[in-house]
């Protein structure tokens, strides 16, 4: 049997974004809204949420690009001098390789982006990260225990995306990632009894999924569960100015919502699922 869980990535980080989502939801293929509790438009989200009678949720947990739900002062190693995230993953990176940045000011930095989410008073059924931080050895394991804290029965895993034509060096640099860390991760998903799907799919062509690109992945689709990763929204001023990776939005939500791809989900026997089925199948 093939499930897919169609994840929209980022609801919370703009207005545009948001209503993007919610047509992906409504109109779409889009099965998980993953929140991101730091986004300058989290309470819109939260409402949106309510409005739109959404049941459950994923946390979208970060640690760059936005700004922090901690007070400041209790998370220095974990800002810029303008006392927001690092923008950039590399950034971060940087910083927490060399260790610049302390394990206890990402505890309680993500703990609190926690308490923040369950204001939405919705079950919380997975854990994500805005850039894929928790691939990281030592922010992995923080995760892990945040899981366990909160009951959340599910993790991102990100491993077997497949890669499609045009094969980018940008691509093959993911693809080498996430082979670096497939193994460190599944490791420590088992041993602590965290649900995580069989295979990932939007890794490798993040923030630009079109029609065709899905419509092969559809058709390439292995057994199992299946995490399909997307970035939808609507094109705004805000996404231009602040949230470039997500110029192609539109692209992906257009993706999401097209008759073809929906007709070809039914056709192929393919059964859309929640997170929360995933823990359901699981048990």
């Amino acid at each position: 049997m093939k499930y897919l869980i169609v994840s929209a990535d980022d609801f919370g980080l703009s207005d545009s974004i948001n209503h993007g989502i919610m047509r992906g939801c409504e109109e779409g293929i889009v099965t998980s809204v993953n929140v991101i509790p730091s986004g300058a438009a989290f309470y819109d989200a939260a409402s949106l949420l309510r409005m739109c009678g959404i049941k459950e949720l994923s946390a979208h947990l970060a640690l760059t690009e936005t700004a922090p739900v901690t007070d400041p002062d209790m998370i220095p190693g974990l800002l810029t001098q303008e006392g927001d995230f690092h923008k950039s993953y590399m950034g971060f990176c940087f910083y927490f390789l060399r260790g610049a940045i302390v394990r206890d000011e990402i505890y309680l930095e993500l703990k609190n982006q926690l308490e923040r989410l369950k204001t939405c008073g919705l079950p919380i059924t997975s854990l994500s990260s805005h850039q894929h931080i928790h691939i990281l050895p030592g922010i992995r394991e923080i995760f892990i225990q945040l899981a366990k804290e909160y009951d959340i029965p599910s993790i991102r895993y990100l491993h077997n995306d497949k890669l499609y034509y045009p094969y980018r060096a940008k691509k093959i640099f993911r693809k080498m990632v996430l082979k670096f860390f497939d193994r460190g991760m599944k490791n420590a998903f088992d041993k602590a009894g965290i649900c995580h799907t069989d295979n990932l799919l939007g890794f490798f062509d993040s923030g630009d999924i079109r029609e065709e690109l899905l419509l092969e992945m559809i058709n390439s689709l292995k057994s199992g569960v299946t995490e399909l990763v997307t970035h939808p929204g609507f094109i705004s001023a805000e996404v231009l100015d602040r949230c470039i990776f997500h110029r192609n939005c539109e692209t992906d939500l257009a993706a999401l919502t097209s008759r073809r791809v929906k007709k070809e989900i039914a056709r192929k026997g393919i059964k859309l699922i929640s997170f929360s089925d995933l823990a359901k199948l699981r048990k």
